[in-house]
């Protein structure tokens, strides 16, 4: 069989080479790639949140370009398209608040109250069958939810929430905001002005217990987002899966690291930059005969949307192939490529393959016969948080996986993430190495592409938790438990949670006394302890309840 690697056919263009996007000329170019970076990271992208108008067009791009590169589609029904619902953030609803029956002006709520109605006296001591008084005077949410579940568990039958005027004066808002407080809880909340509650604070302190009405609204809804999917077959079954994440942050919210800044997210490096080098990459091998020929192994290149909401669309697409999944060989995952200091990329879970390393090596001896100077920087043992990327998805289903990763900067998570300060030469680079890899691991024993689990981590993973305790359970973002908790779907070698016996599809209802009903409370739960605590595990497995005694120990690397 003849192998034809990308590096040969691109030593005959410069890196600044210029073409026009498309399929017209196959080769990658440092021109191309910024093309599509400047289109996805535009402002009219609106930073490509999934399940909105926004990403579906990023969508729609992404499926021409695969179409112009002779790809053959491979999402549902003949289609380039693999839908899924992912959760919307959480809106307020109509709110209300009667004291003694004159109505309460400027009434809110909290994202993570319950939606209903209540007719009881108002109270902050004794609050079995009363409504809560609740002081929200810190910036720690975690506190405030704590108070709302021993209130709730005392009985309360719903929550007033407000801030001090003495707290006020040190600092503090006005009125708690709506996303202050997020997950869901079991109690209708309301907040209101600082003033008003003052008032109230007041009057419950001198143990009076006003007669209160109040109405909490919070609506909760899903979209519909897409995974885009295109194939170039092999003449078997069997298949590589490069892929990026093409999903951003939009206006930005609770994963955006420009706190209480509403502003295009526009996500250039994150992860536009990947998304062009997968578009590149299909092109170049759509449009010539790169690989081994003739090719027994296909490649399916995939863009998964719904990353930064918790890996939905790749975990989505494992649970349900458009290929067969027994015949994925293994998967390469781009995510933040644009940007590596000193000419240096990260390849992280190379111990996941025996395969993985010597086609490494010979991508880097390549690399230096051509004259490229990109160093592949492979990674010893886990990445922390694994990587917190769409390789994970396939790593938990026994699926070798490596991760390209050019390293976190300033700019990471926040509107200045734009086109203008991505190295294009530098990602050009990328996909030649990306390329060569795919030729290796077309031409690789499938006995050495057998998946191998990860040894433990060096440090942390992609996990919920507060600093200070390691539990290692990966939350399964996608999952909605009948009855509440938090599923997870995997956790990392070595952890509390795997020596515990915790298994993929367990839903954790308690841990120690905390009941968890998502997965705020879990994180909760865990600022509670230090390492060498031993707590009780409650979760749901087969529909049976099981309790297992989880000991903390130490992080790797902490």
């Amino acid at each position: 069989m003849i192998r034809v690697g990308l590096l040969a056919l691109l030593l005959i263009l410069p890196a600044c080479a210029t073409a026009a996007v498309g399929a017209d000329n196959p080769a990658v170019t440092a021109a191309e790639l910024r093309a599509h970076v400047e289109w996805l990271a535009d402002d009219a992208r609106e930073g490509r949140r999934a399940g909105t108008a926004a990403e579906r067009i990023a969508a729609a791009y992404v499926a021409q370009q695969f179409a112009r590169a002779g790809l053959q589609p491979a999402g549902e029904a003949g289609g380039w398209y693999q839908e899924f619902d992912v959760p919307l953030p959480a809106q307020p609803g109509a709110c209300s608040l009667t004291v003694e029956g004159r109505p309460v002006a400027g009434v809110g709520t909290l994202a993570c109250s319950a939606t209903g109605t209540v007719r009881a006296p108002l109270a902050s001591g004794e609050v079995r069958g009363a409504i809560a008084l609740l002081r929200a005077g810190t910036n720690d949410a975690g506190a405030l939810r704590s108070a709302i579940r021993a209130a709730a568990d005392q009985g309360a039958v719903g929550a007033v929430v407000g801030i001090h005027a003495n707290d006020v004066a040190a600092g503090a808002p006005d009125t708690p905001a709506f996303d202050f407080a997020r997950g869901e809880l079991a109690l209708p909340l309301v907040t209101v002005a600082s003033a008003d509650f003052t008032i109230l604070w007041t009057r419950t302190g001198a143990g009076e217990r006003p007669d209160a009405a109040l109405g909490a609204a919070v609506q909760r809804s899903t979209a519909r987002s897409r995974n885009v999917l295109g194939l170039l077959p092999g003449s078997g079954p069997d298949v590589l899966v490069v892929g990026a994440h093409f999903d951003h942050l939009g206006w930005g919210g609770e994963d955006s690291l420009a706190p209480g800044e509403r502003a295009i997210h526009n996500g250039a490096d994150d992860n536009a930059s990947g998304t062009a080098v997968l578009i590149e990459l299909a092109e170049e091998w759509g449009g010539s005969e790169v690989g081994v020929q003739p090719p027994e192994v296909g490649v399916l290149f995939a863009a998964w949307s719904a990353e930064e909401l918790g890996l939905l669309g790749s975990a989505h697409w494992v649970k349900n192939p458009t290929v067969d999944l027994a015949c994925v060989r293994a998967n390469v995952n781009l995510d933040m490529v644009g940007r590596a200091a000193g000419g240096r990329i990260t390849v992280g879970s190379a111990e996941t393959a025996s395969a993985f390393r010597p086609a490494l090596d010979a991508v880097q001896a390549s690399l230096r016969e051509g004259g490229i100077g990109l160093e592949l920087a492979v990674a010893e043992g886990q990445l922390p948080g694994g990587g917190g990327s769409d390789h994970m998805s396939f790593q938990q289903a026994g699926i070798p996986a490596l991760f390209f990763f050019s390293g976190l900067h300033a700019d990471y998570h926040k509107p200045s993430d734009d086109a203008e300060k991505l190295d294009y030469a530098l990602m050009r680079e990328v996909a030649v190495a990306v390329s060569e890899l795919l030729v290796q691991l077309q031409d690789a024993e499938p006995a050495a592409l057998a998946f191998l689990k990860p040894a433990e981590p060096a440090g942390g993973e992609r996990e919920a938790r507060r600093p200070g305790v390691w539990f290692g359970s990966i939350p399964d973002y996608a999952a909605a438990p009948e009855g509440g908790g938090m599923q997870i779907a995997g956790t990392s070698p070595g952890s509390p949670a795997e020596k515990a016996g915790l298994q993929a599809g367990d839903v954790i209802r308690k841990l120690g006394d905390v009941a968890i009903g998502d997965i705020y409370d879990f994180m909760d739960a865990l600022g509670q302890f230090k390492t060498g605590d031993t707590v009780a595990v409650e979760f749901v497995r087969g529909g049976a309840i099981r309790i297992v005694p989880l000991t903390f120990i130490p992080r790797p690397g902490a």
